[in-house]
Parts: structure tokens; C-alpha cells; sequence
């Protein structure tokens, strides 16, 4: 096992040097696109010389790093496999647990790269490779759009969950066509009657009817040409990762700031809490425990309250809050449980939008996401010659909005001092 570890190690050492050579690489292209550029604004032959020499280094530099590529990579490879003899040679159930996993993802790819997955891959494929040789209908022309499969669009949701903290917490609904939706979203509990009997339709005036639109969300992906020539599978994995982890930052960031329809955007969180959800106190067990009292849902009691903060904010404020002191003045310790963060037991959620020395508290499935069917690629007007890449769009249609305001309480963390001179209106609870 020792050995094992220590190759583990050495292998993860050249792979951190081969990163560097290819941060390198990539310095180098910088380079060349300047010489590039030097070369184009060149007059005299002294110019030009120095231009051709500055050519010659990149090239001896170049030629230096692929040398250098290739022995890390074999080495890598040696290590690997080194690597995979002792792991044959290890207990049975560890081999065992090993061929399971192993044959879980094998059923799992075949049940995802169906024909229609392989074709959907192949169309695009040629699409682009048409699109790197200046071959490209006009937008809005019949067939310049390619409309994911439904299997791939499940895949783009599924990966978008990987990538987002909020989203796994809204309640999310997945509607066709673009026009405006109105939804009941209202909790309200069912009429019991006779079995026989028909359920009274009762006045829709009190009902919680929501208005979604649908606003467009996306991003152009640059592809390397090199990939339209590797396998289905690796072009799979780098487009839907790329689309998912861009719609999932622009979604986290509209849940929690949305600024809603006049900026084409869902409804966020924090803008539509209530005047008297919005307090400040400080960073203390006995300050905040009772804002959690805030939050009203209505009728519906159930429903997980979460915690929301930045990284930072909670490190810095919130986590030293699991030490004490007992009143005979000796430390009792209880470590905060940095692996998995919680507040007195509620889940804590990190989220980079978060202000800072801000908490948000709230019952997150009173955010409804509608999700528009037709998540769809089509091909960009830009093309990056330069780094012989093609670009693509990832688009889909979203809105959503908090359908109760009051579920949500956002904290502002304060000092002592700060609090020192509030007035009764101006503390925590009372709008503050």
C-alpha cells in the first residue's frame, strides 16, 4: 500500500510539471500572435530580421517543451501502469468493489451513447468541421440550428447540478413552448367531501398565481479542431461539462440577484425579501437563532431551511462560533466541522454571489425555476483562427422567482459596536 501511495505521488508531481509546461505552451502562442503582429508592422530588413529571430527562439522553444511533453507523458504512462500491476494484486473485495464501478460506468455510457446520441455527435462533428473551412448557413437560415436530443439535455441538467449550489435547492419545473406560463403555486390544504361527491372549486381570487417568462441564457464554447477528430465520448464530456458549468453560474447568480424582467433575467432571492426580513446582528448564537423565526412559509410548515453565505464570511464569522467557554471559564471545545459546514445542524451552502458579511437563511423550495424545453446548439458567427478553435452556443430558456418572499431572512453580520447605539426600531427583527 506504501508503494503505492508513493507512486500515486510521483505520478500527481509530473503531472502538476506537465501543467506548467502546457501554461508555457500557451505563454508561447502569446508570443507568436505578438511576433505575429510585428511581422505585419515591419518596414526595414533590420525589422525583419529580428522579427525571423524572435521566430527562431519561439520555434527552439517550442520544440524544447514537446520534447520535454514527451518524456513526462511516458514517464507518466510507466507509472500508471506500474501503478495498475500492484492494484491487481490487491485484496480480492478491493478488486471486486473496483470491476463494480467499472462496470456500472461501462452500463451507464451504453445506456447514454444511444444511435441517437452518436448521430446528434456526428451531425455536429461534420457541422464544424464544415464551420473550420468557412462553410456556414446563415443564422436564422433552415438548419442552422442543431436541437440537442433529450438524452443530452437530461445530461446538461444533471452536470448543471455538479457545478451550482442553489439550483439542487429550488423547486423546478420544466414547461414547453415560450410564452408567458402562470402557475399556482398556492399551498393551500384539500377539501375533504363525501367519495362520492365532486371537489368544490373554490374562489381563485386568494390563489398564489405566478407569471414566468422565458429569457435566453447562454454562452459560445470554443472547441478545438483537434477534438472533432477524437472520440464521441470525449467530445460529449467536454461539451456538455462547458455548457452546464456556464448556465449553472449565470443560474446561481439570478436565484440569489436576479434582477428580473427589465434585464431579461428570473426574479432573484434577496432583492424581493420583505423590508422586515432584512435585519443585522451580530455574529452570535443568541442574535441569530431567533431571526430563523422570521421566516414564514404560510400554511405550509415543511420544507428544509438552509443556510446560505460566501466561504469567506462563514470562516470568518460564523465557524469560530462552535467554541466556548463554560462559566467556571474552561475551554469547551466543539470543532466546527469544516467538511461538511453546518449552523447548529442546518446545512450550510456556500455561494461566491453572496456579499459578504451577509447570511441568508430560507426554505429554498419556495423558489420556483421554470426551465423552457429546447435547450439547443447551434453554430456561432466567430471563429478563432488563431488558436484553431470553432465555437459553438449553449442556449436555454429560464425564469423564476421567489413565490413566497417571506421565506427568506437575509442577515447582515455586525460588530458589537455597531449595535451599541441602535435604537429598539433599529435591532435585529424589527426591519434593522
Amino acid at each position: 500500500m506504501l508503494k503505492q501511495l508513493m507512486i500515486s505521488k510521483k505520478i500527481e508531481q509530473r503531472r502538476a510539471a506537465l501543467a506548467e509546461l502546457e501554461e508555457q505552451e500557451k505563454g508561447l502562442e502569446t508570443r507568436a500572435e505578438q511576433v505575429e503582429a510585428a511581422l505585419a508592422e515591419a518596414q526595414t530588413d533590420e525589422e525583419i530580421a529580428a522579427v525571423e529571430d524572435e521566430v527562431s527562439k519561439i520555434e527552439a522553444e517550442k520544440e524544447e517543451l514537446k520534447q520535454k511533453k514527451a518524456n513526462l507523458e511516458a514517464e507518466i504512462a510507466e507509472l500508471e501502469s506500474e501503478l495498475e500491476q500492484l492494484n491487481s494484486k490487491a485484496p480480492t473485495n478491493t478488486n471486486k468493489e473496483r470491476n463494480d464501478k467499472k462496470m456500472t460506468e461501462k452500463r451507464a455510457k451504453q445506456e447514454y451513447f444511444t444511435r441517437e446520441v452518436e448521430d446528434f455527435y456526428n451531425e455536429l462533428r461534420t457541422r464544424l468541421q464544415a464551420r473550420a473551412n468557412g462553410q456556414v448557413l446563415p443564422p436564422g437560415e433552415p438548419g442552422a440550428e442543431l436541437i440537442i436530443p433529450d438524452i443530452v439535455v437530461n445530461r446538461i441538467r444533471e452536470r448543471i447540478g455538479d457545478y451550482t449550489t442553489l439550483y439542487p435547492l429550488v423547486d423546478k419545473i420544466t414547461a414547453g413552448g415560450r410564452v408567458k406560463l402562470i402557475l399556482d403555486v398556492d399551498t393551500g390544504e384539500a377539501n375533504w367531501v363525501e367519495q362520492r361527491a365532486a371537489i368544490p372549486e373554490e374562489d381563485d381570487s386568494h390563489l398564489t398565481a405566478v407569471e414566468f417568462d422565458g429569457f435566453k441564457v447562454g454562452r459560445i464554447v470554443y472547441i478545438d479542431n483537434s477534438l472533432l477528430e477524437d472520440s464521441v465520448i470525449n467530445l460529449d464530456d467536454y461539451l456538455t461539462k462547458r455548457i452546464a458549468r456556464s448556465i449553472a453560474k449565470a443560474l446561481d447568480k439570478a436565484i440569489l440577484l436576479g434582477e428580473g424582467p427589465t434585464e431579461k433575467q428570473p426574479v432573484g432571492i434577496i432583492p424581493q425579501i420583505p423590508d422586515d426580513n432584512q435585519v443585522s446582528a451580530p455574529a452570535e448564537y443568541e442574535a441569530l437563532i431567533p431571526l430563523l423565526g422570521l421566516i414564514d412559509t404560510g400554511e405550509d410548515a415543511s420544507g428544509e431551511i438552509v443556510c446560505v453565505v460566501h466561504r469567506q464570511t462563514y470562516y470568518s464569522k460564523l465557524a469560530n462560533l462552535t467554541l466556548h467557554v463554560d462559566a467556571a471559564g474552561k475551554d469547551v471545545v466543539m470543532l466546527p466541522n469544516l467538511a461538511q459546514p453546518n449552523f447548529l445542524g442546518l446545512r450550510v451552502v456556500f455561494n461566491n454571489y453572496m456579499p459578504n458579511d451577509k447570511v441568508l437563511f430560507g426554505v429554498f423550495d419556495k423558489y420556483t425555476l421554470v426551465e423552457r424545453e429546447g435547450t439547443r446548439i447551434d453554430m456561432s458567427g466567430h471563429y478563432k483562427f488563431r488558436e484553431d478553435q470553432t465555437a459553438i452556443r449553449g442556449i436555454g430558456r429560464y425564469d423564476g422567482k421567489p413565490v413566497i418572499p417571506k421565506a427568506f431572512v437575509l442577515v447582515t453580520l455586525v460588530t458589537l459596536d455597531d449595535t451599541a447605539g441602535e435604537t429598539p426600531e433599529d435591532t435585529p427583527g424589527n426591519g434593522g
